[in-house]
């Protein structure tokens, strides 16, 4: 059976790219060389690209791939978005059956989406709660803001560089998770306009 895929390199993101039919044997091997590959490169990050692929037997197809990953031993802090056409629900179990074993990862329908979660800040993941909160279950933009007053008053006797470069690793975060969701963010763009403006009515 001749069948398209190819597995690439690209700005530190490792994609696998199949299209056509893909059944179990192509599609385990299309993984295990895109993993190969990625074992090379710093940070892990690889990018699962099936929307010109058909999936032989989709739900089965993706539960042997989901315990293919799990078997592959994928290191601590690796990445691993799936972009398909639709996100049905054989995608979703996949996702769900990697995240319950710890495993780092999420499915897309939009490229720049991925790629943008992908690549999102470390410092997206470090934010430390305050005593007794777990940032793993955080649920409410009240114990974000608290986060996030905390990091700020920590930063007070920082540089001036350092504090411009954490916080727009920060906003760059946020608008991370706004691609991820769907959610156009141009308007906090105008939120901040304003409030120059109102400085500078004040200052004068």
């Amino acid at each position: 059976m001749n069948v398209k895929r190819d597995v690439w390199l690209e700005a530190g993101v490792v994609w696998a790219a199949p299209e056509g039919a893909l059944p179990d044997s192509v599609h385990q091997d299309l993984t295990q060389r895109a993993v190969a590959m990625a074992a090379g490169a710093s940070p892990w990050r690889l990018l699962l690209d099936y929307r010109r692929a058909n999936l032989t037997q989709d739900v089965l197809a993706l539960s042997r791939h989901a315990e293919l990953m799990s078997r592959l031993g994928l290191p601590e802090g690796a990445r691993t978005a799936m972009l398909c056409r639709q996100r049905s629900t054989s995608f979703v179990f996949w996702e769900r059956v990697l995240r319950a074993r710890g495993h780092e990862v999420s499915v897309f329908t939009d490229g720049e989406a991925a790629l943008s979660w992908l690549h999102r800040p470390a410092s997206c993941d470090a934010l430390s709660a305050g005593p007794g909160e777990d940032p793993g279950t955080v649920t409410d933009v009240d114990t974000v803001k608290r986060i996030l007053q905390k990091f700020t008053t920590e930063r007070l006797g920082a540089s001036r560089g350092q504090v411009t470069a954490e916080l727009t690793e920060l906003i760059e975060c946020l608008f991370a998770q706004a691609d991820h969701l769907g959610v156009d963010l141009s308007q906090g763009t105008e939120i901040q306009e304003r409030r120059r403006r109102r400085g500078f009515d004040s200052a004068g």
